[in-house]
């Protein structure tokens, strides 16, 4: 026991003096596009989306740069209706939705410009309940398709929006 003290006390004094200085360079670090509020991919241990959307009639599909300050320039986001999102979701969690069809909902074009000083736009999405079948549960994806010179997050680019039958 005599000797594990000293050695326990060498131990922490001869450590102590080792400088490890850390120096950060962000210097190559370029505005990244995203969804703020994707989720898909899902990360982590999640369960399905039971109706992210119910009894909503307006849907805010967002597009945002991640960067440590707004761009001085704008930024064209274009999206699109991923189908492949249908089947990747159905089959991740063993359920039968159903793509929404198109007389379901309203958009505008699915391209959105983030206007120079701001980091973030959104592109309303109007869903028409009157015309949904409640007998199916329904699917809406987007996905960034292109960002006017910036790099689009692969764990942050798609979106899916849930309808659930009543």
């Amino acid at each position: 026991m005599k000797h594990i003290i000293p050695f326990f006390l060498m131990l922490f004094v001869l450590t102590g003096c080792l400088k490890n200085e850390v120096t950060l360079d962000y210097t190559g670090i370029q505005p990244v596009m995203l969804i703020p509020n994707a989720n898909w991919p899902p990360k982590g241990f999640t369960s399905p989306l039971t109706d992210s959307v119910a009894g909503t009639t307006r849907l805010n599909l967002y597009a945002r740069v991640s960067y440590e300050k707004p761009l001085d320039k704008n930024v064209l986001v274009k999206f699109t209706l991923d189908n492949a999102l249908v089947d990747a979701y159905n089959n991740k969690w063993g359920t039968a939705y159903r793509l929404l069809p198109a007389n379901c909902y309203q958009s505008g074009a699915l391209e959105v410009t983030i206007p120079a000083g701001t980091q973030q736009a959104v592109i309303p999405i109007t869903v028409l309940p009157a015309n949904i079948d409640p007998q199916y549960d329904y699917i809406l994806p987007f996905t960034i398709l292109s960002a006017e010179g910036s790099t689009i997050a692969s764990n942050f680019k798609s979106m899916i929006f849930t309808l659930k039958g009543q």
